[in-house]
């Protein structure tokens, strides 16, 4: 009898070790996740930011008309983009930017500096850089987001910068300049 009760306590000592464990291994997955799902959500409304800021820049500074209808899409699709992520944003505890991070900042500096064709050239090739990257940037979140508000943002917004990315190569090879491969 005693070696039954002594059996007894082990396994049940066993059990409650394997299944206090389980919950915390589970709990480390989903934390990875959501620490993966956080840096996007930040990644990608720094991003935003700055395509309707370097807009705004391009709708005063431009004189190419593609230039100018691009850079309006812009400021509209992006800043639908941020209102977008700002539920994701909110449930994962991210602070959304509110002003141009040190990259982005760098690009306006510089791009306010030019005017003319060489500010229409210079904007072009940062958003047919920033598009593409971007672009990827959306299709492996699609497949790697843990949380499901996020994955169905992440889905409309991957349409969106493809659209994107497929116009401002339009403008791009119009005023003869490279595109990398569209990201598929």
């Amino acid at each position: 009898m005693r070696t039954f009760a002594y059996i007894a306590k082990s396994c049940s000592l066993a059990i409650l070790v394997c299944a206090s464990t389980l919950p915390a291994a589970a709990y480390q997955s989903s934390e990875a996740g959501s620490a993966q799902d956080k840096q996007f959500v930040m990644k990608a409304s720094e991003g935003s930011l700055a395509e309707v800021e370097l807009g705004k820049l391009a709708l005063k500074k431009s004189q190419n008309p593609d230039v100018k209808q691009f850079a309006q899409k812009m400021v509209v699709d992006h800043s639908k983009l941020i209102s977008d992520m700002k539920p994701c944003a909110d449930q994962l505890g991210v602070k959304p930017p509110t002003k141009l991070d040190a990259k982005h900042q760098q690009l306006a500096d510089h791009l306010k500096s030019l005017s003319g064709d060489e500010f229409d050239k210079e904007y072009i090739k940062a958003m047919v850089a920033d598009h593409h990257h971007d672009l990827g940037e959306f299709i492996a979140e699609q497949s790697k987001a843990s949380d499901p508000t996020l994955k169905e943002t992440v889905t409309k917004g991957t349409e969106v910068i493809r659209e994107h990315t497929q116009m401002i190569d339009e403008i791009a090879k119009k005023n003869g300049l490279p595109t990398p491969p569209m990201a598929s």
